[in-house]
């Protein structure tokens, strides 16, 4: 055995150690607020604990990147198609829990939902009259006249 295939081996041991240390050390993380969320529906309740929690279980057309700039999420990409239309197209190959495909079909249902009268969301898209299946990757968004903050708007909402 040659120094460097010795040194390779008492690496790895090394390395092993420390990852079965670790997990013999694991600890309970425990945290408290000043309340539960108060649903799992993404649209049933705009409540700030609520929101956080469901940031990490649903997943927008666009987001906020570490540096608050908007980056793409379900939709790869967004473009005005006019002064009322902006196209969104999606990304491909997602998948909900079940295994059901997410496609276009699905962002017009929670435009939709998050429009309705029910939804605490409406306000996040003031200005939105609807969205629009273009094909199954691809959504146009209509809003009643020009809305230059649309995709500021939707990291919120849709």
């Amino acid at each position: 055995m040659n120094t460097s295939t010795a040194f390779r081996a008492a690496a790895i041991a090394v390395a092993l150690a420390a990852a079965f240390t670790l997990g013999a050390s694991a600890k309970t993380f425990r945290f408290s607020s000043q309340g539960d969320i108060t649903t799992i529906d993404p649209h049933g309740n705009n409540e700030g604990f609520t929101n956080a929690f469901l940031d990490n279980v649903y997943e927008p057309l666009v987001t906020r990147g570490k540096d608050l700039k908007i980056e793409p999420s379900l939709a790869l990409s967004w473009q005005a198609q006019g002064p009322t239309t902006m196209r969104f197209k999606l990304r491909p190959n997602v998948k909900f829990h079940d295994g059901t495909p997410f496609n276009a079909d699905d962002v017009v249902f929670t435009f939709q939902r998050a429009l309705s009268d029910t939804s605490n969301f409406k306000p996040y898209l003031a200005g939105v009259k609807e969205a629009r299946k273009v094909d199954d990757m691809t959504v146009d968004v209509i809003t009643e006249g020009p809305a230059p903050a649309l995709i500021g708007q939707l990291p919120r909402s849709a």
